[in-house]
């Protein structure tokens, strides 16, 4: 914690030794102890305090983020272009299970006037979100 060598160490216990005296030195190192394991105790519990106030700070606002994206409306436009553009997928898929019956290169396009928000990944939790 302090980096201290052990030379430094032996420095310190001789001139406390010699300024207390071998009588009170037991003692001395008892109360020194004590307050050693106060102090650490202390500043563990008040890490783990700080860190479970990040830790929900951070649930707040993955929370807000999920309420705001949940509480956008749904347009009717956005449907009919949900909806097409499932139809075309399903169609791709369809074609690509089917062997090609053209010899040609086939060329696919879409004719979408309004097109669904997109979901960023960056904005929705994971799996490393998790709490454990």
């Amino acid at each position: 914690m302090f980096d201290f060598s052990f030379g430094e160490l032996a420095l310190l216990g001789i001139i406390v030794l010699l300024v207390v005296g071998p009588e009170k030195m037991p003692e001395m190192a008892r109360t020194a102890g004590k307050w050693y394991g106060v102090m650490r105790r202390t500043m563990n519990g008040l890490r783990s305090e700080v860190e479970q106030q990040l830790l929900l700070d951070d649930l707040r606002k993955e929370a807000d983020k999920l309420r705001d994206y949940a509480s956008e409306e749904i347009l009717p436009g956005d449907i009919i272009a949900s909806a097409s553009l499932r139809e075309t997928r399903a169609n791709e898929l369809a074609s690509e299970a089917s062997p090609p019956q053209e010899s040609g290169p086939r060329q696919t396009e879409l004719d979408i006037d309004v097109v669904p928000p997109a979901i960023h990944s960056d904005d929705l939790p994971g799996p490393e979100d998790r709490l454990h």
